[in-house]
């Protein structure tokens, strides 16, 4: 008997620790509501996988909390490795918003031909004060007329309020503005 309710003391420990520990999973880029085009664009366009700050390659979310200083907010990772899934959120929203299945990561092995090429490199993508700041740069590479076109973009998104969830909002919000711009410019 002495030895059960040992365990149970243990394990109800245990189950109390792990409770208070417990993470929460974010994510942003939901395509769901991407309206597509009244036109399908038959170009096949290439997108590299996008280039990231160092802060996104690891699980926690981080925030500024000086314009010198990085700290990992309390509880919350993202659920995905941000740069195939920001990448492929890129690609999504282009196959919906221009009515295209001809968008595609690159490089790939099976399409032969590319009429354009986009490269994405997110210089600045966090949360600072009460704002998201966002600064990219893209380039978008017409195979045709062998021309490189490069363009900068820059955002400030305000969050609502101290949660997590509107920093994620707000993100979210300052990503598919950058997406705008880079249909924009195909």
């Amino acid at each position: 008997m002495r030895k059960i309710k040992k365990i149970l003391i243990t394990f109800s420990t245990l189950l109390l620790l792990t409770a208070c520990g417990s993470k929460q999973l974010y994510t942003l880029g939901d395509t769901s509501n991407i309206s597509p085009s009244d036109k399908t664009t038959l170009e096949s366009i290439a997108v590299e996988k996008i280039e990231l700050p160092i802060y996104f390659m690891d699980s926690p979310i981080y925030k500024k909390n000086t314009p010198y200083h990085l700290v990992k907010v309390d509880n919350a990772n993202w659920i995905h490795s941000m740069d195939k899934h920001l990448t492929n959120v890129l690609i999504v929203y282009l196959q919906k918003s221009l009515n295209s299945a001809n968008i595609y990561p690159y490089p790939w092995s099976s399409v032969d031909k590319i009429d354009k090429k986009i490269s994405l490199t997110i210089g600045n993508f966090i949360a600072y004060k009460k704002s998201v700041n966002l600064d990219a740069n893209f380039q978008i590479y017409n195979k045709n007329s062998k021309k490189s076109s490069n363009y900068l973009f820059s955002t400030k998104i305000d969050i609502k309020d101290n949660s997590v969830e509107s920093m994620i909002e707000a993100m979210d919000r300052a990503y598919f503005e950058l997406l705008d711009k880079i249909k924009s410019h195909l």
